[in-house]
């Protein structure tokens, strides 16, 4: 009888304990649990790579106070709205995106690229010309710097290619490596 009490008291002690609700962590708390919170995480990251935090959306207006003409690998770009296309061009050095261009086959409409400066995706946009300027190399435009394409003559998926980026004060950077149209 005796057994039978505390295997009872056993049970309810056990179902007391399951009842009350685990305490909850915050996010900051599992952030620092996991490792990705820490301080000084940021100190860890490899400078050839975007910030993981940067915003994978692009805007019209880059960066205050950034060099314009020190193109980023692109990274994440799932949120940036190149609008329609139907064909487009990256340009990559090593293994590093660093442009991504698209157009219509409509030598009447623009193309638009994306970039990015100072952690920050930028959008800019290249005059009419339609896809077959893009493939062929052409100028775009965003507030403040322009990315002038030169690829190699021909009609290969993959050409080499330079690329010229100038800030509004007239500082300049020099890009080589390969354009990619698909």
């Amino acid at each position: 009888m005796m057994r039978l009490a505390i295997l009872s008291l056993s049970a309810l002690a056990l179902a007391a304990c399951s009842s009350e609700p685990a305490p909850q962590e915050s996010a900051d708390e599992f952030a620092d649990r996991i490792g990705s919170g820490a301080p000084g995480a940021s100190a860890t990251l490899d400078p050839s790579q975007p910030d993981p935090n940067a915003p994978n959306f692009a805007t019209e207006t880059p960066p205050v106070g950034v060099d314009l003409t020190q193109l980023q690998r692109l990274g994440d770009v799932g949120g940036v709205n190149l609008g329609p296309r139907q064909g487009g061009c990256t340009f990559m050095v090593d293994e590093q995106e660093l442009i991504i261009a698209v157009g219509m086959n409509e030598p009447t409409l623009p193309g638009k690229a994306v970039v990015r400066v100072g952690n920050q995706l930028v959008m800019a946009d290249a005059g009419p010309g339609g896809l077959a300027a893009i493939k062929g190399g052409t100028t775009f435009t965003g507030e403040g710097f322009t990315v002038q394409v030169a690829p190699a003559a021909g009609e290969a998926q993959s050409r080499p290619a330079r690329v010229a980026v100038s800030d509004a004060t007239g500082n300049q950077q020099n890009y080589s490596g390969n354009w990619i149209c698909a």
